[in-house]
């Protein structure tokens, strides 16, 4: 028996990357739950914030946040809860991270701000949010954004600094991310890994849609790799990934076509 892992990007996938709304794809999400296919949001987004989204959503399945940093599942990976009842931390703690990016900037006067240094009413202004989703933003595990003020030569600069600390510095969305050397590639094996264990019957396959270069170390590792176009024309390097399927819509109407070749290169039916 065959079954499919969908591992999804939020911002500019799932989510519109302006309005943050996700109902375009609501179709291609019933469908899968309706073939029992779980679907896995991988993001840079926290813990607090994924929840939120879940709910609306309806998704009761593990998730990956901060960019492979953390993943919440519980110890049967296939039990359906709200309540995750497992975390597993791969990077330095939050209070870590900050740590050393206050060290930095103090020796070698970098410009940059964090969400350490955000007000939520801040930070709704840099990114749309509403108040209660900035305030989940700000509820961090691991990994610390910085909107970068400063010069590109200090960019690769801290990089290097930064490498000494075994962090390294991401390009998201809309922000730079400091973590340590994990990836949302990573994340994923370990989540396959589970389901695998859980049902070694299943002959697991696995999906993964994203729009931003920190999602390419997950769709180097899928059966089907999607990259969901973006309006912007900031296209990541993706030449060397066979077999990718590049959307024509962007968001979460491009997620939702994307989904629907995949169910029907699976299942050799029309599902929409």
């Amino acid at each position: 028996m065959q079954k499919l892992i969908v591992f999804t990007d939020l911002d500019g996938s799932l989510l519109d990357h302006h309005n943050y709304q996700w109902q375009a794809a609501k179709t291609a999400l019933q469908q899968l739950q309706n073939l029992n296919f779980p679907v896995i949001i991988n993001s840079s987004k926290t813990s607090a914030e994924i929840k939120q989204l879940r709910k609306q959503m309806n998704l009761e399945t593990p998730f990956i946040c901060e960019n492979g940093a953390v993943i919440h599942y519980n110890k049967n990976i296939t039990e359906l809860s709200i309540d995750q009842s497992e975390t597993k931390l791969f990077a330095e703690p939050y209070q870590k991270v900050r740590q050393i990016l206050r060290q930095l900037q103090n020796e070698h006067d970098y410009q940059f701000t964090g969400f350490a240094d955000m007000t939520a009413e801040q930070l709704m202004q840099a990114t749309n949010l509403d108040r209660t989703s900035a305030i989940a933003a700000l509820q961090r595990e691991a990994t610390e954004p910085l909107q970068w003020q400063d010069s590109e030569a200090n960019l690769e600069k801290i990089k290097v600094e930064l490498a000494k600390q075994d962090l390294q510095l991401t390009r998201g969305g809309r922000f730079y991310h400091v973590m340590s050397p994990v990836n949302k590639g990573d994340a994923i094996q370990y989540i396959i890994n589970k389901y695998q264990q859980a049902e070694p019957a299943t002959d697991w396959l696995t999906a993964g849609l994203g729009d931003s270069i920190n999602d390419i170390p997950m769709l180097e590792q899928v059966d089907y790799s999607v990259l969901i176009n973006n309006p912007d024309g900031n296209r990541p390097d993706t030449s060397h990934i066979n077999n990718l399927l590049i959307t024509e819509e962007p968001g979460p109407a491009g997620w939702n076509s994307a989904i629907f070749k995949i169910l029907q290169n699976i299942t050799g039916k029309d599902n929409g």
